[in-house]
């Protein structure tokens, strides 16, 4: 119960301090299946600065993410960096990630992907490392919905992947 807890600690700072200029380091990735046609929807949500912070260090020192004229170029790197740092397993079989865009919400920027043709599964391995390299005291926190099922990883720097379990 008590990494329950944690989890939900975590959950709350991240919606209280969308308001304001955060001070913790977490990001949250929401996982739903959709049975109907088999895939995998993934919505990422992460702080504006932070993203454009790893991205300076990564592509462009100059890059500033606004919906400018920049637009195109920004997102390109930002479908870069998502998908080089999001892997998800079913059942042992790779999930493909497909960029489906992004929005920008208040301080933080909402990553819409999709994993398509994916049979029903009874395990998924999650690995992400997003905003690692850009902070030590980053937390990842992994939401799954499954048939009826809901559950959580909080992953961090040393541990960046999870195991969930739907049988």
């Amino acid at each position: 119960m008590t990494w329950q807890k944690v989890l939900l600690f975590f959950v709350l700072v991240l919606t209280l301090s969308a308001a304001q200029r955060h001070k913790f380091y977490v990001s949250t990735t929401n996982i739903e299946y959709n049975a109907q046609v088999k895939s995998l929807e993934i919505i990422c949500t992460l702080f504006t600065d932070d993203l454009e912070a790893v991205l300076q260090q990564r592509y462009e020192p100059t890059l500033k993410l606004d919906r400018g004229a920049n637009k195109v170029r920004n997102e390109s790197f930002i479908k870069r960096y998502i998908l080089s740092q999001l892997s998800l397993t079913a059942d042992q079989q790779v999930v493909p990630l497909e960029y489906l865009g992004l929005v920008y919400e208040n301080d933080q920027v909402k990553i819409y992907i999709e994993g398509p043709r994916v049979d029903n599964f009874e395990t998924l391995f999650v690995a992400n490392k997003m905003l690692f390299d850009l902070s030590t005291e980053q937390q990842n926190v992994i939401h799954v919905k499954h048939r009826d099922q809901r559950k959580s990883l909080l992953l961090f720097n040393e541990n960046p992947n999870g195991l969930l379990n739907f049988n």
